[in-house]
């Protein structure tokens, strides 16, 4: 295979994810404001659920009695 065949096919796989939601948008088969919307509120809840162990604990070192420095 010469290894301009082989740069015209990895460039092509590429590309082909970004053709594929170009078209699906173009064609209103997928509405990707309602994909992004989906996948930002999921983000939104991973990052709470995420952080809550984190400020729990935080707020238990912050309540304890110590020694002050």
């Amino acid at each position: 295979m010469s290894q301009a065949i082989q740069d015209t096919g990895i460039a092509a796989a590429k590309a082909a994810p970004a053709a594929v939601v170009a078209a699906t948008g173009a064609t209103g088969v997928v509405d990707w404001t309602s994909v992004a919307y989906m996948l930002t509120a999921l983000y939104m809840v991973l990052q709470i659920f995420l952080l809550v162990p984190k400020y729990r604990q935080m707020f238990r070192e912050w309540r304890q009695p110590g020694p002050s420095k």
